[in-house]
């Protein structure tokens, strides 16, 4: 395989996520200039009880469905294997949703029930999609998987402009989520039948217990990590109110964008390093160490730039797209940004323990993060009994989203010590020196655009709005920046001169061509 492919398939899919990603945030976007926060709000708190719910589905199955079609076991087989098995947790999962609909007494359902079951019915359908999907992430057949996922998202907005231009109504805009999904499973399983000979088999006991056998620690890791990825929407919702969940849900949708560029890279480490590991060797460990430690080295070149422009520009960013309603956004969005610089260092080396088949050391601790998550959000978030409590007068001094916001940081990096030690002592994978480089510019990029801010602020040299004055500042931080890794960081040229390559307009369509072709 070219040195390069890996770049280009992780821009593309890059790509097709921010592509996706900007077209959910246009349909956020769309909701909350056309219905106002409080819709916006009963979308978010139904994304976060809909995750709740999704944890039933026992996910864990999805990520031994990854790591063994990335071992190379036969596709046809882990779409068998992977069908019996959502098929059977899909099953148990709605008859529980129905019969505590029934005896909850919801027969007359609400406007924010009713949104609540068209969100979970989309995020039904997108694992029923993933399943297909996964398998052109194992196989990196990205241009395949790019065009199906961003072609059922475009379908899907225009499916919801329709619907905010005739029928505008939160129900029936939530009405249209399930689409995607279903778009996407079905042209997933076409293409891989027609154009990759890959089919559904039955699968066999060997099957199902090797799913079984990496799937098992994920029956409590993965639950748990949906709960943390989920009950901060609804605990803001529930103590804060719907417009506070309206703000928040606006800060998670901007920094999921940011976090898609961790996700992109962190797929492909995850699935090459368990080809690397599938079979120990020394040799084949000294290539895992070289592939992490350049990649995580591409990540962070890639993620501290955008992470400090999205700081910059937090508030142009929150004010240009949704308004000036949705201000309060502001501070939850850079607390955010945080988070994501933090997890573009930490997450990689989770994935490298998922790659050795050492899940099972996350267990206890995960239980001790969620409930060391659950007190960050009892106290953090001000208007929960706790904080009422706790902290009395002092928590009118942040907001909701700002404290779910400062949780989730919390989240992170508790405690990302451990994976560093687990990846030493299992890989020879320590925390790699060049991290702090990349964390000591992002605190250099912060310090020189707010003090050249404030400074030029005090001289009145700085436009007034603040849609207009942050770039300056920003510009001559990103120099000085750059100035500190030429200086600091020998690869710093390489990556530069590695970027540049990988935008090249001619090898870039030699490579969408390639990928369209039959296997």
């Amino acid at each position: 395989m070219p040195p390069q492919d890996l770049g280009r398939k992780s821009l593309l899919v890059l790509v097709s996520t921010w592509g996706g990603t900007a077209l959910g945030m246009l349909v956020s976007l769309l909701i909350a200039r056309l219905l106002g926060p409080t819709a916006l709000g009963g979308i978010g708190w139904s994304l976060g009880a809909a995750g709740l719910c999704m944890a039933a589905l026992l996910p864990g199955f999805a990520q031994a469905h990854l790591k063994r079609l990335a071992e190379g076991q036969d596709a046809g087989r882990c779409l068998g294997t992977m069908a019996v098995i959502q098929l059977a947790l899909t099953g148990a999962l709605l008859a529980a949703v129905a019969t505590g609909w029934v005896l909850g007494g919801a027969g007359g359902a609400s406007e924010l029930g009713l949104v609540f079951v068209f969100v979970l019915a989309s995020q039904v359908s997108g694992n029923f999609a993933d399943m297909f999907l996964k398998v052109f992430l194992a196989r990196e057949w990205i241009v395949g998987y790019s065009a199906i996922t961003l072609g059922a998202r475009v379908t899907r907005l225009l499916v919801t402009l329709a619907v905010l231009l005739w029928a505008p109504s939160v129900t029936a805009v939530a009405a249209t989520f399930p689409l995607e999904g279903i778009l996407s499973c079905a042209a997933a399983a076409t293409l891989l039948a027609r154009q990759h000979g890959v089919r559904a088999t039955r699968p066999t006991r060997e099957s199902l217990r090797g799913y079984w056998t990496y799937a098992r620690p994920f029956m409590v890791t993965t639950p748990l990590a949906l709960v943390q990825d989920s009950v901060d929407r609804f605990l803001v919702g529930h103590w804060a109110g719907l417009a506070a969940a309206g703000h928040y849900h606006v800060a998670r949708a901007l920094w999921e964008a940011l976090s898609s560029v961790i996700a992109a890279l962190a797929t492909f480490i995850f699935t090459r390093l368990s080809a690397l590991f599938a079979t120990r060797s020394a040799a084949g460990d000294a290539e895992a160490r070289r592939f992490f430690w350049g990649a995580l080295d591409k990540l962070l070149f890639l993620v501290i730039p955008l992470a400090f422009v999205l700081w910059a520009g937090a508030e142009a960013v929150v004010t240009l797209l949704y308004g000036a309603q949705f201000h309060p956004a502001v501070a939850a969005l850079r607390i955010l940004v945080l988070a994501a610089v933090a997890a573009a260092v930490v997450n990689p080396y989770t994935h490298v323990v998922y790659a050795l088949d050492e899940g099972a050391r996350f267990v206890p601790v995960n239980l001790l993060r969620v409930v060391a998550y659950l007190a960050a959000l009892s106290v953090l978030i001000p208007e929960s009994p706790v904080a009422a409590w706790a902290v009395g007068h002092a928590a009118g001094l942040w907001t909701g989203p700002a404290g779910a916001a400062a949780a989730r940081l919390f989240l992170i990096l508790f405690p990302a010590w451990v994976y560093f030690r687990w990846t030493r002592d299992l890989a020879g994978m320590p925390l790699s020196p060049r991290a702090w480089i990349y964390l000591a510019g992002f605190a250099l990029l912060l310090a020189v655009h707010h003090g050249l801010e404030w400074a030029l602020s005090s001289l009145g040299a700085l436009p007034v709005s603040p849609l207009l004055s942050w770039p300056l500042p920003a510009a001559a931080a990103l120099g000085v920046y750059l100035l500190l890794l030429l200086s600091a960081h020998g690869g710093t040229r390489d990556n530069l001169t590695y970027a540049l390559s990988l935008l090249s307009p001619r090898r870039f369509r030699e490579f969408i061509v390639t990928g369209f072709r039959r296997t």
